[in-house]
């Protein structure tokens, strides 16, 4: 591994850690802080242009929820140029609802992400997320749609790293 890979490896696993405690702490002032301002974001069912939608829609679906965890790790970088870099993670969310309607989901989804050098450091200027699976409440997330086992990712790019 080249030392660029291990440097850009390095701040996307701190970028991305700050992006999972922003939303396990619903510190959406935070979160605003790891994407850039006109971020594209696929979740695959829904999209945001920008980060004022993004964290908006973030803490529309953390809304009402009483604890989540989301656990970040396998992170890859593949430097592209510039200083920006195309990241490749896996994500495992645990979501419990709050209130009296007991329950909880479980996601396993991988992040694609595009991380690209600031003045402040390095920030999330595109996210796609693909699902890998799903279990427990979906009424929690009924959005969440993991892939198709044997499927590929759709952009020969995303396969790269």
């Amino acid at each position: 591994m080249r030392g660029d890979e291990v440097a850009l490896t390095s701040a996307a696993q701190h970028l991305l850690a700050r992006y999972a405690w922003a939303i396990d702490d619903c510190d959406y002032g935070s979160l605003r802080g790891v994407f850039t301002p006109d971020v594209d974001a696929d979740y695959g069912t829904f999209a945001c242009t920008g980060v004022d939608a993004l964290v908006e829609r973030m803490e529309e679906i953390h809304r009402g929820l009483r604890t989540t965890q989301h656990l970040v790790g396998s992170v890859l970088a593949r430097p592209v140029g510039d200083g920006s870099a195309h990241v490749r993670s896996h994500v495992r969310a645990t979501l419990v609802r709050g209130g009296g309607e007991a329950g909880r989901v479980e996601v396993a989804a991988t992040y694609r992400d595009v991380v690209v050098p600031t003045p402040g450091g390095h920030l999330i200027s595109e996210r796609r997320v693909e699902g890998r699976w799903i279990g427990g409440e979906r009424s929690i997330l009924p959005w969440f749609h993991a892939r198709t086992p044997g499927t590929t990712p759709s952009s020969p790019d995303d396969r790269g790293n």
